[in-house]
């Protein structure tokens, strides 16, 4: 296997290199430029694994890459950086990102998504060795995408005439193999529904591992009770309460922990797998961070921390590994909830602890004095309580447009420019045309306008239609039930019509006590998980509903404002039925409604046809939007009113799959530690099982969401009014 490592910083690239020597991988080979990286792949015609810096030059690694799969469409790619890559995050189009300083276990969990490791269960990776055709392709190739420039280091302009100095490979040093770690016997096993993939850490009694949940396919940390403990009843108790204190927490800058449950005597809890350093790493790697990124840490603590100050959630001392440091977005917390308030330290006594472990990581650069001294008057005992100390460290925050931007924006300056002169001349010649040309001319401009333009509206004609469920028996689960009349929402909830929701209790905040669930915690917010732009970040990330208008698309797949609101926990879908002045629908309408009058097993019959519905059994992780699943042709979400062929006999769409939907039902969550939490109903773009009428779930509790599940309203009568 032939792999390039591409990045003017030696010390990563040696770091890098170190992390593949320990998996079992050859030697890379190491160039500096975008120019070097095209000599190598030459020389040593082809390359199967290029993991190159984001910030490059000539060509940027985004570029290099785009260039690269012209000629080796083979290649395997993954990014890295030291450096915010937040501003050009949707450029990664679905390729891995490796955060400087990374880990082997880190490398490895990213690679593995690539390629087979040695020692892997699966056929060996091949890639074709094309020689790549040498500048001046590859160099004008430079000109063409958008620059991104690292802060404080001019990119050099480069033509197509311009002459390329030739760069020599440099060499890995060879690094002596490290002897294996004792291999741990629950790699390769399952527990409950998670497949155990590699161990990433261990406390004196628990062990941590990265693990895959075979239900929906998607990566978790598990987290298992160790021996003699899990055979301790005590602490197996207060394992499981622990987590589930931990699962009820619903807060942005927390990572969830979604279930927890026991398996031959070992107790364990799945939750949020997130691939990025923390603070314990950068300080055992002797790395620094600069004073924003400290300020940033300092306003995430004191956000989440009061958070659980309002809402008396207890929880364990926060310790430098527990604060999470993704690229691209603001710090995150381990989730530090516990069920015993006993244990939650003074506020006073956590900023003196928070500072103490900010400090020393903290760079000596004049940019980091503002940082510096807040920590020091925290170290110092100055009080503060948590929203002053977030209202500090975030007008400590640099507000100016950095220094870079000009660099970073040039070409989309030039393009903006060039715009304005192509409109600037269109206005003239539509002075000078004819009147028809004019009639056709704004003709064609509307329909561009209402395209492209950001608007609350859609497309589908009957949004909001409920249908008539006729009263009856009907086959239920196992057994037979039997309902009144009601009536059922035709679609899944869409993002306009949530938008619409969100708007009016902007508008009228004071609707929301009207609305809200007695249970509902104080304060709480409707706003979807990933809906708002992301603010932490400079410049802020959009969130999916300002993607779904302005772009059409989000997360590498079409997303419209037809498609179905996500990310909504159970009392956002109480709230938004009830200021519908409709209801959630119970388990047993939803099935009914599902079933038809036939009681199918399917909407649409008995037999199962993945074409018909939109599920995990054709989704693809292609980058590009364009590329669909195979079979039902959506890789995602799909707007609420198709495929038309995921009907139900009632005429109710969406029921088998797109996204899952909350019932008003509650269950007892048997694998959960027996809590009763809400029932969720039907499949989901995710779902790779047969996506039958009869599925259910109920593993998130009322204050979880996913961005497979949503919801659709019910109604005792025809014409419910808000």
């Amino acid at each position: 296997m032939k792999i390039l490592l591409a990045s003017s910083d030696a010390a990563s690239s040696a770091a890098l290199t170190d992390s593949l020597l320990k998996l079992g991988l050859p030697a890379p080979g190491c160039v500096s430029d975008s120019n070097a990286a095209v000599d190598w792949i030459n020389s040593h015609s082809g390359c199967d694994l290029l993991i190159t810096e984001v910030y490059l030059a000539p060509m940027d690694g985004f570029a290099l890459r785009d260039f690269l799969l012209q000629h080796l469409p083979d290649l395997k790619v993954a990014f890295t950086s030291a450096y915010d890559i937040s501003p050009y995050a949707e450029r990664l189009e679905g390729a891995p990102f490796l955060p400087q300083p990374c880990d082997a276990a880190l490398v490895r969990s990213v690679l593995e998504t690539l390629i087979s490791l040695p020692g892997a269960n699966t056929p060996p990776f091949a890639a074709s060795p094309v020689p790549v055709a040498k500048a001046p392709t590859a160099v004008a190739k430079a000109s063409t995408p958008q620059p991104v420039a690292k802060a404080a280091t001019p990119v050099a302009k480069v033509s197509a005439s311009a002459p390329r100095a030739a760069t020599p490979v440099a060499k890995a040093p060879a690094a002596t193999p490290q002897p294996a770690a004792p291999s741990d016997p629950r790699i390769g096993t399952t527990l409950g529904n998670y497949l155990v993939e590699a161990r990433i850490g261990a406390t004196p009694t628990e062990t941590l591992y990265r693990a895959k949940q075979t239900t929906v396919g998607r990566p978790v940390l598990l987290r298992v009770l160790n021996s003699p403990e899990s055979g301790d009843p005590a602490m197996a108790q207060r394992f499981m309460e622990d987590a589930r204190a931990k699962a009820k927490v619903s807060h942005s800058l927390v990572t969830a922990v979604y279930e927890g449950g026991e398996q031959d005597g070992t107790a364990f809890c799945s939750g949020e797998f997130v691939a990025a350093p923390n603070l314990a790493m950068l300080a055992a790697q002797n790395k620094k961070i600069d004073g924003p990124t400290a300020l940033k840490i300092l306003k995430s603590c004191a956000d989440v921390l009061g958070a659980f100050d309002q809402q008396a959630i207890a929880h364990h001392p926060l310790q430098a590994a527990s604060i999470l440091l993704p690229p691209g977005s603001a710090p995150r917390l381990a989730n530090p909830a516990c069920h015993d308030s006993g244990g939650t330290p003074v506020p006073a006594a956590e900023m003196v602890s928070i500072a103490s472990f900010l400090l020393p990581l903290l760079d000596s650069t004049p940019a980091s004095l503002p940082a510096r001294g807040l920590l020091t008057r925290l170290q110092s005992g100055e009080s503060f309580d948590w929203p002053a100390l977030a209202e500090a460290a975030d007008a400590l925050l640099p507000k100016a447009v950095p220094a870079d931007a000009s660099k970073i924006q040039a070409q989309d300056i030039t393009r903006q420019k060039a715009a304005a002169e192509a409109r600037a001349k269109s206005r003239r010649s539509l002075i000078l045309s004819t009147g028809v040309s004019l009639v056709l001319t704004a003709t064609a401009c509307y329909f561009v306008f209402r395209a492209f333009s950001p608007k609350g509206e859609s497309s589908i004609r009957d949004l909001g239609a409920m249908i008539e469920i006729p009263a009856g028996d009907f086959s239920y689960q196992d057994g037979k039930a039997t309902l009144p009349v009601f009536y059922i929402s035709k679609y899944e909830v869409s993002i306009s019509e949530y938008a619409a929701f969100l708007e009016d209790l902007k508008k009228h905040p004071e609707k929301a006590a009207a609305i809200a669930h007695p249970d509902q915690p104080p304060g709480k917010s409707h706003i979807p998980a990933g809906w708002a732009d992301m603010t932490e970040i400079q410049p802020p990330n959009p969130g999916y509903y300002k993607r779904a208008a302005t772009w059409g698309q989000y997360q590498g797949a079409p997303l419209t404002l037809d498609g179905p609101v996500f990310g909504v926990d159970w009392f956002d879908a109480y709230a938004y039925a009830k200021w519908k002045g409709q209801r959630l629908p119970t388990e047993q309408e939803w099935e009914k409604a599902a079933r038809g009058p036939s009681s199918n097993r399917h909407p649409w019959g008995n037999e199962n046809d993945p074409k018909r519905a939109n599920t995990g059994s054709d989704f693809t992780p292609n980058p590009d939007p364009k590329v669909g699943g195979k079979n039902d042709g959506f890789k995602r979400w799909s707007p609420v009113n198709e495929p038309k062929g995921d009907r139900s006999g009632y005429g109710v769409l969406n029921m088998a799959g797109n996204v899952s939907e909350w019932t008003a039902s509650w269950d007892v969550d048997a694998q959960g530690g027996g809590e009763k939490v809400p029932v969720y109903r039907g499949g989901n773009w995710k779902t790779v099982d047969e996506a039958t009428v009869t599925r259910r779930g109920m593993k998130l509790t009322e204050l979880q969401s996913d961005d497979g599940l949503g919801f659709r309203t019910a109604s005792d009568s025809p014409a419910a009014k808000p």
